[in-house]
């Protein structure tokens, strides 16, 4: 029994690195494509009949630049009083998670102080925003279908 002892301290060494590893990065990585992933996020939503923003538009209300990232696919509002928006970025790397995180979190914040005062419709659907990390990809969704495409978003990955 003590010949294995040493041998046992290593493995389970080795498991809690791995078990620490994974959770720090906030699932696994998908290797899902993005127009797929896409494609079921948007399935049965008012965001199926649009077209998805241009990366100019990506960057002026997420200051991030598409081409930093694997992909990234916007469903934006078509006008200024419309918050309903969808974000989906697959990343490079896990590096980029807290960039991104951060990025979704500016932008919800200033959509809640345009609208603070006067929206009081556009401030409730802003409150019940849905931000998912998980792994390689983040979702970010303005709807009142975020529930319904939220597990849409899981389960294709």
């Amino acid at each position: 029994m003590r010949k294995f002892y040493p041998h046992l301290k290593i493995l389970l060494t080795v498991l809690l690195i791995v078990f620490v590893i994974s959770s720090l990065t906030g699932g696994a990585i998908s290797s899902a494509d993005m127009q797929t992933v896409a494609g079921q996020v948007v399935k049965g939503t008012k965001f199926e009949q649009m077209s998805p923003a241009e990366n100019r538009i990506i960057k002026r209300f997420y200051g991030l630049n598409a081409n930093d990232y694997e992909s990234v696919v916007l469903y934006a509002p078509g006008d200024n009083m419309d918050v309903h928006e969808l974000l989906l970025v697959k990343l490079k790397d896990l590096s980029q998670q807290k960039t991104v995180e951060d990025a979704v979190g500016k932008r919800l914040e200033t959509q809640l102080n345009s609208f603070e005062g006067y929206g009081a419709e556009q401030v409730a659907l802003l409150n019940k925003s849905v931000t998912i990390v998980k792994g390689n990809y983040i979702f970010f969704m303005v709807d009142e279908d975020a529930a319904k495409a939220q597990k849409a978003f899981l389960k294709s990955l």
